[in-house]
């Protein structure tokens, strides 16, 4: 079975190396700076001090892209661009898609699977979910600095491809699992997902981020609007942090003494691991901040909700993607950005 990675950033890159290791058949299609990166092979670690050294990489060119439709088609096709990039993704596809292959959409918020279904409505399309931070100490070496799954969607009229590639591709470096519950679970982790906005202005690691009482307040701020949607959509969160969905704004507002004391686990991540959306403001590419905290803001307006944190924080996010705000802002400055410019909010 022939895998292909279309978009080789971090998460593809992961992806690609640790099916790889696992013996896999796996191809890469990325820039040729990721291309002239990874000439001389690939270096995968993780936080549990797994590791694996990937000695030659497959890339496909943009020559063989350009062929003809289906000539390279592949079993399995794994979409890791980012939200922005998936409509301009998909006229460089025809020559990997065939009639039986499986595309999986890895991407982070809500949606982005409707454009490759309308594209090639005739393909099984799931979608995959990856909730662990992968970073890139030095070039060539990709790191998974927190914990969490691969997971990938199980349909209810196919679900043994979605259970038999979870067991093909499982390992330590990247533990897998199949689900039948992935709209929840994509919910599940789009509340997360939504802290990487404050991560991006805040400009500092995650871990750092996490450990000041003042940016757990705002990112609580921004969870307790996506919940009040999902409990007017009707939708139960699964897990996903070792809590449910329902209790953790109200546990990452506790007092720091508190939280640094019984959230170990949750602040257990590499020191230096910073969200997807902050390399993008970093590189100066346009961020998903539409698709994370814009999802809550557009989901809430079709039920009559007003999220006007998450809307606050996307203004913001625009701001500094033009250059008309900079990053480095404290959590205390940024809870006092949103006086006057959103409805009431507890700040515990």
């Amino acid at each position: 079975m022939q895998h292909v990675v279309f978009g080789a950033g971090l998460i593809g890159g992961y992806l690609a190396g640790a099916m790889t290791d696992k013996g896999l058949d796996v191809s890469m299609v990325a820039r040729p700076a990721v291309q002239e990166k990874l000439a001389d092979g690939l270096r995968l670690t993780d936080y549990q001090d797994h590791a694996a050294e990937i000695n030659q990489v497959t890339f496909i060119s943009d020559k063989q892209l350009g062929d003809a439709p289906q000539s390279r088609a592949c079993d399995f096709l794994w979409l890791t661009v980012k939200c922005t990039a998936v409509e301009s993704a998909l006229d460089e596809l025809p020559a990997l898609v065939g009639p039986n292959t499986v595309i999986f959409c890895v991407q982070n918020g809500l949606g982005s699977d409707k454009a490759v279904k309308e594209k090639f409505p005739h393909n099984t399309v799931m979608r995959a979910m990856v909730v662990f931070n992968v970073a890139e100490p030095s070039a060539g070496h990709l790191h998974r600095g927190s914990e969490g799954y691969l997971w990938i969607e199980e349909l209810a009229d196919c679900p043994d491809i979605a259970r038999d590639l979870a067991t093909n591709i499982n390992s330590p470096l990247l533990p897998t699992r199949s689900c039948d519950h992935m709209q929840a679970l994509l919910w599940a982790k789009l509340q997360l997902n939504l802290a990487n906005a404050v991560n991006a202005l805040a400009d500092i690691p995650v871990k750092e981020m996490l450990e000041d009482r003042d940016y757990r307040r705002v990112i609580a701020m921004l969870m307790r609007e996506l919940l009040v949607v999902c409990k007017a959509k009707n939708i139960e969160l699964p897990a996903v942090a070792n809590l449910p969905g329902r209790l953790i704004p109200i546990f990452i507002a506790l007092p720091d003494f508190v939280f640094k004391r019984v959230g170990q686990k949750m602040i257990a991540i590499d020191p230096t691991v910073r969200a997807s959306m902050w390399w993008d403001l970093s590189a100066g590419k346009t961020t998903e901040v539409d698709y994370l905290n814009g999802a809550v803001v557009r989901e809430g307006e079709a039920l009559g909700l007003q999220s006007s944190a998450n809307k606050r924080l996307v203004e913001m996010i625009h701001a500094a993607e033009r250059g008309q705000l900079a990053r480095g802002i404290s959590g205390k400055d940024l809870i006092a950005s949103f006086v006057g410019h959103s409805s009431p909010l507890s700040y515990p």
